[in-house]
């Protein structure tokens, strides 16, 4: 086939995963960029406040200061940041959370200049996650190619690029931004030792599975998502030295609060464990409370049935483990309530490689019953976003969506009963819906008005 292509074009084919994943993390920077100190608003979560204060009191004042409404900290003053008209408890130290994500945007925070807590504004407090969002989509191709092929990794980046939910919920100061470019790198350094043998790459990633607990505490999902993994290929002492490694990672948390008040680390840690309240976990793992529901996330949990009988397991490994341990981890620690649209984060990418990967399929062997789910799960979510209301209003654009949906699926119909022999018609309209959604996706985001 490469014989065919002009000589230049032809030059370009070993590139073209470099070429597709700079394009692709370009796409997903632009959006990313965009209004990102605006949208989502100031304060839509004030822990993006709380991380940056604890941070810079560390930094400054080598204690951590930073608000907090919990039950054990009652007797702490409260103040009232007037040009924000919301009252803070302020709370020394502060224990809702460990330090590490916090140091890093206390750091960026004093080296955009604040010098105070009233000096912290979004514009600043955002780049971090800002940055660990761009690179993580080139993170994400690279975990796409090499569990499967240029195919599924353009498919599942594209998705995780442009994805609106995904886009907003990076922008946030919100340690889960780091969880997930973590989560990226020590998989992609487990994939390396499970094809290399070296030992060096699988203890750099239970290092950095190992520090997750310093990000937050369900960061300790990798250190399992290691271990299981390794017990799978029967590696016993390896998945012994990741448990020591994680455990010696989550005992730094609380030698963290040993030095400073540990009768208070201890009651903050007894309230956050008494969280659990039910088992209503499930509502909202597929329908979370994100900006809105959202059709790609929710098509995704379905996709991970069909993964689960991958041929090759360490592929389904890869993808699942992560997915479950993280759900299972949830459900342990009570996060049903309270749960909040950024516990979502750390599944977006292994939920997407899973959709890119059936989606693949579908490209291949396209059918009308996949076709049909499709199109109600992520077609008509997609509608809704963009041109639901025109649909709506319109006294004939009812009619219109249903003779553009039955014109769209009649094109998959007609390729079954005619035994595929309408399949370049078929292709042709698979790659321009895929092209619709992405460009339906970064309409959104350009243009979504809460």
């Amino acid at each position: 086939m490469s014989k065919s292509l002009p000589s230049w074009l032809n030059n370009l084919i070993p590139y073209q995963d470099a070429i597709f994943s700079v394009l692709i993390t370009l796409l997903g920077a632009v959006l990313r960029i965009y209004n990102y100190d605006s949208f989502p608003p100031d304060h839509w979560t004030a822990d993006e406040y709380a991380f940056a204060w604890s941070g810079m009191s560390l930094i400054q004042d080598h204690v951590p200061t930073g608000w907090s409404w919990l039950t054990p900290t009652d007797d702490f003053p409260t103040i009232y940041w007037e040009e924000k008209g919301s009252r803070y408890r302020i709370v020394t130290p502060w224990f809702d959370h460990p330090p590490l994500f916090s140091l890093l945007i206390g750091m960026t925070a004093i080296l955009g200049g604040a010098k105070e807590f009233f000096d912290c504004s979004l514009t600043v407090m955002r780049i971090p996650s800002l940055w660990m969002g761009i690179v993580s989509i080139i993170l994400f191709y690279i975990l796409g190619k090499k569990l499967f092929n240029t195919h599924v990794a353009v498919i599942s980046s594209l998705i995780f690029a442009t994805n609106p939910n995904t886009v907003y919920l990076s922008r946030l100061a919100i340690s889960e931004n780091l969880i997930i470019f973590l989560s990226l790198v020590v998989t992609l350094l487990f994939l390396e030792y499970y094809q290399t043998s070296k030992s060096v790459y699988l203890y750099s990633a239970a290092i950095l599975a190992g520090i997750t607990p310093l990000v937050k505490v369900t960061g300790i999902f990798l250190v399992c998502f290691l271990i299981v993994l390794l017990i799978y290929q029967k590696k016993w002492l390896e998945s012994l030295i990741v448990l020591l490694i994680g455990a010696v990672g989550f005992s730094l948390y609380y030698l963290y609060g040993w030095i400073y008040d540990f009768e208070l680390f201890k009651k903050i840690m007894e309230e956050q464990t008494n969280r659990f309240v039910d088992f209503a976990i499930l509502k909202y793992l597929i329908l979370p409370s994100v900006f809105f529901e959202d059709g790609w996330l929710c098509f995704s949990w379905l996709t991970l049935i069909p993964v689960f009988k991958l041929g090759e397991k360490i592929k389904a490994q890869v993808i699942a483990l992560p997915i479950l341990i993280y759900s299972l981890l949830l459900v342990a620690s009570g996060a049903q309530s309270h749960y909040f649209a950024w516990y979502t984060i750390p599944f977006y990418p292994f939920l997407f490689l899973s959709l890119g990967l059936y989606l693949e399929e579908f490209r291949k062997q396209p059918d009308f019953f996949n076709a049909s789910l499709i199109f109600i799960f992520v077609g008509v979510w997609s509608i809704q976003m963009n041109i639901g209301k025109w649909i709506l209003s319109s006294s004939k654009g009812e009619y219109y969506f249903i003779l553009a949906t039955g014109v769209v699926l009649l094109v998959y119909f007609l390729d079954e009963i005619t035994k595929h022999k309408t399949r370049r018609i078929t292709t042709i309209t698979t790659i321009m819906a895929f092209i619709a959604l992405m460009v339906a996706n970064v309409n959104v985001v350009f243009n979504y008005k809460p």
